[in-house]
């Protein structure tokens, strides 16, 4: 997934029951040091640790972990591109390459990739992953369009997006009570499901929003909408059945892609020249504990 495009190809709400809250809260830019074009935070786990992408100036991306201010580059052995989006709190990231065709999972402490290859896939993609080691992503089978996967031990099951919904789906996260969030997406526009027990239900949100993230204990979602306000993408933390627009200050465009157990959101935004940056934003209740 190109990070230049930036654009990412519960009962249900209507937009006029949607309580909405200002984005207050603290904003902390990220930049890999010496990455000063393309830094993407994509997940972070109960810890605050965080992971994510960066590129230098010859454009190929590596991944990266950021534990407690220290840097850890993380490179799948012999691909060019490296991408790391979920991470669970037993340090297992799961993430996927521009080289190969299949993604994978790494262990931090073992130092150790794993293989993940859906039977039969033209191209299989980690997203989530959860304490309980449940892997979710996205499968290309016939060469069209992505469809959700299931990984449960060394059992993989495919995610039907709901009847009528769109060909395109991606199983965004996993709670620890196993339930998953399903993005379907329709060209530039997205749907949000949350499913358990083989029952979907639509999230809406205002703006054509959609979620690209959910926490562990399912009560905190984030994602992106179409701001009528900023005239830009806008991230959102939906929290309470509160709907909380948050803009990092003098972006063009604002992506929240990972929440944890204590509310940190992290993501990533353009500023004024298009170049991207990580970010994490914390509430105003933790950020007066800091």
């Amino acid at each position: 997934m190109p990070f230049r495009k930036a654009v990412f190809s519960l009962a249900v709400l209507l937009l006029a029951s949607v309580p909405l809250a200002l984005g207050q809260g603290t904003y902390t830019q990220i930049d890999y040091p010496g990455a000063s074009v393309v830094t993407v935070c994509n997940g972070i786990d109960s810890a605050g640790d965080i992971i994510g992408s960066f590129e230098y100036i010859d454009n190929i991306s590596h991944g990266f972990l950021l534990v407690g201010g220290t840097y850890t580059t993380i490179d799948y052995p012999g691909a060019r591109d490296t991408y790391l989006l979920g991470i669970n709190d037993l340090g297992q990231i799961v993430g996927y390459t521009s080289t190969f065709t299949f993604g994978f999972l790494y262990d931090v402490q073992a130092q150790r990739f794993t293989d993940i290859r859906y039977p039969g896939a033209m191209f299989t993609k980690p997203i989530s992953i959860n304490n309980a080691g449940i892997v979710g992503g996205a499968v290309l089978l016939n060469g069209k369009h992505f469809q959700g996967f299931e990984l449960i031990g060394t059992e993989y099951r495919r995610i039907a997006p709901p009847h009528g919904s769109g060909p395109n789906s991606h199983v965004f996260g996993i709670t620890a009570s196993g339930e998953l969030l399903v993005v379907v997406n329709t060209l530039d526009i997205g749907s949000s499901y949350l499913l358990n027990q083989g029952e979907y239900r639509q999230l809406m949100f205002p703006g054509d929003g959609y979620a690209l993230g959910i926490n562990g204990t399912g009560n905190a979602l984030v994602g992106v909408f179409d701001d009528v306000v900023l005239l830009q993408n806008t991230g959102f933390l939906y929290q309470n059945h509160v709907f909380r627009p948050l803009s990092f200050p003098s972006s063009v465009s604002t992506f929240a892609s990972g929440v944890n157990t204590s509310t940190e959101v992290v993501g990533w935004f353009n500023d004024a020249t298009f170049a991207l940056h990580g970010f994490t934003w914390t509430p105003p209740a933790d950020a007066a504990k800091k």
